[in-house]
């Protein structure tokens, strides 16, 4: 049972949020984060065609430091970059809660994040707590999880928005009747952050299509 929310969490001193409101172009997806002699170390994948000129952005970044890339893989880099601010976008105390992380990823100005709660109480705790340290909390949507086996909710909003007006403008017919140019002006953004995008919204609905289970006749 609990519920499953997308919650926003902003703040110009959380982690990273330096770097969005720069390269907005570029999606970050948080890893995961451990404290090394009193230090905090940041594994994040970033995603784009933008992430070439990324480590520039990095190092003008007041809240992190020594960004290293330790992995490329096409269209994704994985980096490591040492925590310099007070603000966690996650921190410990949210495990008192019994709060469970499915995904937080950037969105242009704060990270958002897909979590799994056991109750409203947890919520409402978890929520005053941000709160008191200055960072917005917002939640965007909010399901009971026994309700949430459909794999299009692990679409984002704007995920569901892109996916649905690419289709019925026929980004997907065979031959197309539409470019990913002609999206990209339809949204008034660049062909690159459709690419991104439509990539990212793919990828999350097949992922979470195959989490559901193969039919009993796969023989794989």
């Amino acid at each position: 049972m609990g519920f499953i929310a997308d919650v926003r969490l902003g703040h110009d001193e959380l982690p990273l949020v330096p770097t969005m409101k720069r390269q907005p172009d570029v999606t970050l997806r948080r890893e995961y984060e451990s404290a090394t002699d009193g230090s905090r170390v940041l594994f994040v994948s970033a995603f784009g065609d933008g992430y070439a000129s990324l480590e520039e952005t990095l190092a003008d970044d007041p809240t992190v430091s020594e960004p290293t890339c330790v992995a490329t893989f096409g269209h994704r880099a994985i980096y490591r970059l040492a925590v310099e601010t007070g603000l966690a976008i996650l921190p410990d105390w949210c495990a008192e809660h019994g709060l469970y992380v499915f995904t937080v990823t950037s969105d242009r100005t704060g990270w958002v994040a897909r979590i799994h709660l056991p109750d409203r109480d947890a919520l409402a705790a978890i929520r005053r707590r941000y709160r008191e340290r200055g960072v917005s909390f917002r939640v965007d949507r909010l399901h009971d999880s026994s309700a949430a086996d459909d794999g299009t909710y692990f679409l984002t909003d704007h995920q569901r928005d892109l996916l649905l007006m690419a289709y019925e403008a026929g980004y997907f017919d065979i031959p197309r009747r539409v470019t990913q140019d002609e999206l990209a002006e339809r949204l008034e953004v660049s062909d690159s952050a459709v690419s991104q995008q439509l990539r990212r919204a793919i990828s999350t609905l097949i992922a979470a299509t195959l989490e559901n289970g193969r039919p009993v006749d796969d023989p794989v």
